[in-house]
């Protein structure tokens, strides 16, 4: 990150600066509308930026501040002049996005934002999950649909507990059983299940419990549900109460080679 230590400050018109297409965060409409309300000249503050053609469109690109541009530009302040910090070691897409991630390391950044931009920076991991993702016949979503699957923390999570085969084997045994709908891809059933197959892996016949969960009862959504009930009356996360279900689904009528319970 040294290379993107390099900056400049500059004043300039509000008007005159542009949204960073990608090194960005999606725009949340309730933040916008409360700086709007309490927009306050004098504290304003620095926004962030690159300097680079993008498009063959050479220009200040904001990366950090645009919900603070927005609110000027919503106000009519278009010729409000501005502090900007220019950082000059930032001179594509990849770069912009790193220095994206480490601006908002400790603010709260949606999961999907921060992935779109640990792909752009080619963060090893988030490239790595999109390609078992993809080789599984999912998209990443930001919203949840058949075929799409929204929960990156959980997919970084199980990746990095082995390099990616928990996390290959868990979205394999998911798929088969219940296809690529967007129940049978939940956040909390992929973490319970990869929290199995990475707790017993050498241990576990997959095709038996690809078998026994395409046949429980309700699919996916049953196994959730049912996993709510427990965890009403144990105290603990869904999470590991989709995995003690799914453990008892994999035991039931085994005489040996039965899974401890968690």
């Amino acid at each position: 990150m040294k290379e993107l230590s390099k900056s400049k400050m500059v004043k300039v018109r509000a008007d005159s600066l542009s949204i960073h297409p990608y090194a960005q965060r999606a725009l949340i409409p309730t933040k916008l509308k409360r700086l709007s309300a309490e927009l306050d000249l004098d504290a304003i503050g620095v926004l962030h930026a690159v300097e680079y053609p993008i498009r063959a469109k050479k220009k200040l690109w904001i990366i950090d501040g645009q919900h603070r541009l927005r609110a000027l530009l919503d106000h009519g302040f278009g010729e409000w002049l501005v502090e900007v910090k220019v950082h000059l070691g930032a001179q594509d897409d990849a770069r912009a996005s790193a220095l994206f991630l480490k601006l908002n390391d400790r603010s709260l950044v949606r999961p999907h934002d921060k992935f779109k931009n640990e792909l752009k920076s080619k963060h090893p991991v988030a490239v790595n999950t999109l390609r078992i993702v993809h080789t599984n016949g999912l998209e990443i979503g930001d919203t949840g649909a058949d075929g799409k699957i929204v929960c990156i923390s959980a997919l970084k999570k199980l990746y990095q507990v082995d390099g990616g085969k928990t996390l290959a084997d868990t979205l394999r045994t998911l798929l088969t059983a219940w296809g690529t709908t967007a129940a049978s891809v939940e956040g909390k059933l992929v973490e319970g299940v990869g929290l199995v197959v990475h707790r017993f892996n050498g241990s576990i016949d997959m095709g038996s419990l690809t078998k026994k969960l395409s046949k429980y009862p309700g699919g996916a959504s049953g196994l959730i549900g049912d996993a709510r009930g427990i965890r009403d009356y144990r105290k603990t996360s869904l999470s590991r109460c989709i995995a003690e279900r799914v453990i008892e689904t994999y035991n039931s009528g085994k005489r040996s080679e039965r899974l401890e319970l968690l």
